[in-house]
This record gives structure tokens, C-alpha cells and sequence, in this order.
């Protein structure tokens, strides 16, 4: 399947799941808990049912003293790419039509996550019920992925608000085919380098797992710029996403993680990747500077990043020059190729042509588009 002769290894795609393909894997019990939240419920043009609870929306354009009140859905300002063919509309009811997808842009596997929407469970009351939406979500997982094994990955989704049926979950499905890697839906306001987290970090490098560290926008939990973007969504898409992801790595390193779980892979998608040497940098200096506001570290941040334990999806927009440049900064062991597939930042199915495009040495493409994704999710068992 490769493209060129070029392994691909997309390392951050969605799924949604849609709660037409969820229900089925749901408890009679979490069917009953859902009653509660029938006045948030939202189905798309394409009959496709969701949750919005804690949903924020951005309607005030630049240049505008106010913000537009007329009625608007959930990223109804958002335009996305234009493409010469869409994703296919199955690809949340059928692996198959991912697959079809994947072999027609030129793609060997995907790990995917699930869309904005899911952080919904986040914003509610009833913890049981969000613990129990990513069983259902591991269940689905099981046989979604489980069509296509070699191909197709996901991640365990751990609730940072009930510790013990995370750790019990990750149990349970850590040794899964599917199971590639772990992302905690953390609530609003809980940082992650929170002590009461610390069991799940541990279970992580216990059972091999990445830590993946994906950003949020609109829905909860929300990223930092999330709620403080002045109501315009060109200025809360483009400052959301890379500062979530800077704030989280930071945290996670920060912490002394990387030191107490010496084999701990982390990952950090859908953040940008051009920030990433200046981050460091930065990190480096107050480490030293402010270095009570940390814990003892072993080394410094920007070695943390360098060891061959830390990995980074990119932005194909932000291009060669960037990307090349970062690399030679960072080295060739951290960048990962990403599309967003299925999501409208996405240029499927162009992005695989863009990336293969750029003027870049032959080891460093591999690296890119295949190795250091292949080593952040060694539980893929892929070479």
C-alpha cells in the first residue's frame, strides 16, 4: 500500500462515533442515564445524533462591535478545506469505508480518536455515565478496529474524575489489538499533572501504552484560549490548538514524569509543530529560572523532548521550510505526519501528495511519515 514506496502512517485521524453507531454497545443502565440529557441532544443534516452540553460558539466577526445572534450550529463558522472528493459518510458505521478512503489517498494506517463532540461527557454531573460512554466507546473500538487489525488503531479513553473504573477499564483492554495508546479526558480546570492521576501514567508504562495528548476547541474541556478569544473564531481555532498542546507537555514533563516512568512514550497531536523549538527553549530557561514552581528533574526539558520518548504530529500547511527547519532543530526521532482525517482542517485526499512533495532527505521523510509514528505506537506491532 505504500505511496511512492513511502510507508504512511497517519498518526492522528477521527472517529466520531455518532450515537447511532454508539448505542448498540451502550448498558440498558447508560441507555436510562441518557434520559437526562435529552435537552442537549443535536442531530446533524445527516441524521446523525450527538450531545452538546457545555458547547461554546464564536460568532462575532473582526472589525465587528458585537457578535452575531442569529441562530448558528456547532461550528457554523467554520468553512473548512475545499476538496475535489469527501471523506466518505460511512466512515463512522463501517471500517470499510475508512479503508477505502485510506487505499485511495495512499494511507498504510491510522490511529484515530474520537471527535470534538465526545469531551461533552466532561461538562456533566454524572460521572458513572461518562465512565460508562468510553466503555461503550472501548466496545465499539473492539470491533471497528478489530476488521482491519493492522491497519486501523485506537486509543483507551481514561475519565480523570473516577480513577478506579479507568484503571479497571485499562486493565481490561490494555492488551486489546486495538489499544495503541491512552488520552485522559481531564474536566475543565484539572491540570494533568494532577497527583490523582499519577495511577494512570503508571498503568501506561505498565502495559506500553502511549500517552497521547490531543487538544481540544469549541467543546469541553476546553483548550486555554477556549474561553477568552474575544467570541471570533479565527482567533480561537488558531490560538487553541497549539497553546493546549504547549501547556500540556509542558505539564506532563514538567512534572517529572518522563523520569519516574523511565520507558513513558508521550505524544502531543493536532497542536502544530513550528512552536516547538521555541517551547523548548523557553521551558529550558524558566526550569532554571523559576525552578521552585518544579519538582528535581533528571535533565531538562528540551532533553526530555530529544530523548526518543516524545513525538509531535504535524500541520502539513505549515510546510516544508517549517517542517525541515524543526527538524533540524529537534532532530529527525520526533515529527510525525497527521492529517485530521476526516475533519474539515483536513486536505484529504491531498495531504498525503502535499507532505510527499516537500524537498526533504530521504531518511528524515521515512522518519516522518512512518518510524517515529511506528515507535510512539509500539503497541501497534507494526515495523
Amino acid at each position: 500500500m505504500a505511496k511512492n514506496g513511502i510507508k504512511i502512517f497517519d498518526s492522528d485521524t477521527h472517529v466520531g462515533p455518532y450515537m447511532d453507531v454508539l448505542e448498540p454497545y451502550l448498558t440498558q443502565a447508560e441507555r436510562e442515564r441518557l434520559a437526562a440529557w435529552e435537552k442537549y441532544k443535536t442531530v446533524n443534516k445527516r441524521g446523525q445524533l450527538t450531545y452538546t452540553r457545555g458547547q461554546r460558539v464564536y460568532r462575532r466577526r473582526l472589525g465587528d462591535a458585537e457578535s452575531d445572534q442569529a441562530p448558528a450550529g456547532y461550528m457554523a463558522g467554520f468553512t473548512g478545506v475545499k476538496r475535489e472528493r469527501e471523506p466518505s459518510v460511512r466512515v463512522d458505521n463501517d471500517p470499510a469505508e475508512r479503508i477505502k478512503d485510506m487505499d485511495y489517498e495512499g494511507v498504510d494506517v491510522n490511529l484515530t480518536l474520537p471527535s470534538g463532540w465526545f469531551g461533552t461527557w466532561t461538562a456533566g454531573d454524572d460521572v458513572a455515565l461518562e465512565a460508562g460512554m468510553y466503555r461503550a466507546y472501548h466496545r465499539w473500538m473492539q470491533d471497528y478496529c478489530g476488521a482491519y487489525p493492522e491497519r486501523i488503531g485506537g486509543v483507551i479513553l481514561a475519565c480523570g474524575r473516577d480513577i478506579e473504573s479507568s484503571l479497571a477499564e485499562i486493565r481490561r483492554c490494555a492488551k486489546s489489538r486495538w489499544a495503541w495508546g491512552l488520552m485522559v479526558y481531564a474536566p475543565y480546570g484539572m491540570p494533568l499533572d494532577h497527583p490523582s492521576l499519577e495511577p494512570i501514567w503508571a498503568a501506561c508504562a505498565e502495559y506500553d501504552l502511549a500517552v497521547v495528548l490531543h487538544t481540544f476547541t469549541v467543546m469541553p474541556p476546553y483548550a486555554p484560549g477556549g474561553l477568552d478569544t474575544w467570541e471570533n473564531l479565527f482567533i480561537q481555532r488558531s490560538a487553541a490548538h497549539p497553546w493546549c498542546g504547549m501547556r500540556n507537555m509542558a505539564a506532563l514533563i514538567g512534572s517529572g514524569v518522563m523520569d519516574r516512568y523511565p520507558a513513558l512514550r508521550i505524544g502531543t497531536l493536532e497542536a502544530g509543530h513550528g512552536w516547538l523549538p521555541f517551547w523548548m527553549k523557553r521551558l529550558d530557561e524558566h526550569a532554571e529560572t523559576i525552578r521552585a514552581a518544579l519538582p528535581p528533574l533528571k535533565s531538562s526539558p528540551s532533553e526530555y523532548v530529544t530523548s526518543g520518548r516524545y513525538f509531535q504530529s504535524i500541520e502539513v500547511p505549515e510546510g516544508a521550510g517549517m517542517t525541515n527547519a524543526v527538524a533540524d532543530l529537534v532532530g529527525d526521532g520526533v515529527l510525525m505526519y497527521a492529517s485530521d482525517y476526516p475533519h474539515g482542517e483536513s486536505h484529504f485526499p491531498e495531504t498525503v501528495r502535499m507532505a510527499l512533495d516537500w524537498d526533504m532527505a530521504p531518511e528524515r521523510r521515512h522518519k516522518l511519515m512512518w518510524d517515529n509514528a511506528v515507535r510512539l505506537y509500539a503497541r501497534a506491532g507494526l515495523r
